[in-house]
C-alpha cells in the first residue's frame, strides 16, 4: 500500500508541477488539461482520476501552494524567537522562497487576479499560511510588539512588500543580497512597530 500511496503522490506532484510551469508560461486559459498531462508525463485520463475538473485542479494546487508558503515561512526552528526578529525571519523566508520558485509566485498571483478566487472565500477553505500570518499579526498586536491595526492592512503590506521584492529579484532589475533584504523587512517593520 506505501507503494500505491508513494506512486499516487508522485503522479500528483507531477501534475501539480508541470501545471505550475504551464500557468507561468501561458496562463490558466492557455494551460489545457492535455498539455498538463503531457507535461507531466501522464495519460490525460490520469488527471481526471485525480481531478474531476481543471477547476478542481487549480483549487487543489493552490491549497498545496499555500501550504508549501506557510511551511517555508514557518519554520519551527524560529518559533522561539523573539518577535522582531522572527517577524524578519519570515518576511526574508517568504522572499527567498519565491525568488527559488517563481512559478509558484506566478500562480498565486494569478490565482488572485483570477474569478478562481471564489472558490475558496466563503467555502470554508481553511489554509495554513494566511491563519498563521494573521494569528503571528494579532499575536504581535496582543503582546504590544506592533500597532494594533487591521490584519487585512498589516497582511497587505507584508506581502505586498515580499512580492515585490522576489520580482525584482527574479526579474533581474535589482539583486537582493541579505543585507538588502535586511533594509527592505526594517523598513516594513519600523512602520508597523509599536
Amino acid at each position: 500500500m506505501n507503494i500505491q500511496l508513494e506512486h499516487t503522490t508522485d503522479k500528483k506532484g507531477a501534475i501539480f508541477e508541470s501545471t505550475l510551469r504551464l500557468v507561468m508560461k501561458q496562463g490558466f486559459h492557455g494551460s489545457p488539461m492535455s498539455q498538463i498531462a503531457q507535461e507531466a508525463g501522464v495519460a490525460t485520463g490520469t488527471i481526471y482520476h485525480y481531478f474531476s475538473s481543471k477547476d478542481e485542479l487549480i483549487v487543489e494546487l493552490f491549497k498545496h501552494c499555500k501550504y508549501k508558503i506557510g511551511s517555508a515561512m514557518f519554520k519551527v526552528e524560529e518559533g522561539q524567537l523573539p518577535y522582531p526578529a522572527r517577524f524578519v525571519a519570515i518576511w526574508t523566508n517568504l522572499v527567498h522562497f519565491y525568488i527559488q520558485h517563481p512559478e509558484v509566485l506566478s500562480f498565486m498571483e494569478q490565482f488572485f487576479s483570477s474569478p478562481y478566487v471564489e472558490a475558496i472565500h466563503g467555502h470554508g477553505c481553511n489554509v495554513q499560511m494566511q491563519n498563521e500570518l494573521s494569528n503571528f499579526f494579532q499575536q504581535g498586536i496582543e503582546e504590544h510588539h506592533i500597532k494594533p491595526l487591521d490584519i487585512n492592512i498589516l497582511s497587505a503590506a507584508f506581502i505586498g512588500t515580499v512580492t515585490a521584492t522576489a520580482k525584482r529579484h527574479i526579474n533581474g532589475h535589482y539583486s537582493f543580497d541579505e543585507s538588502s533584504m535586511n533594509e527592505m523587512v526594517s523598513i516594513i517593520w519600523d512602520g508597523i512597530k509599536k
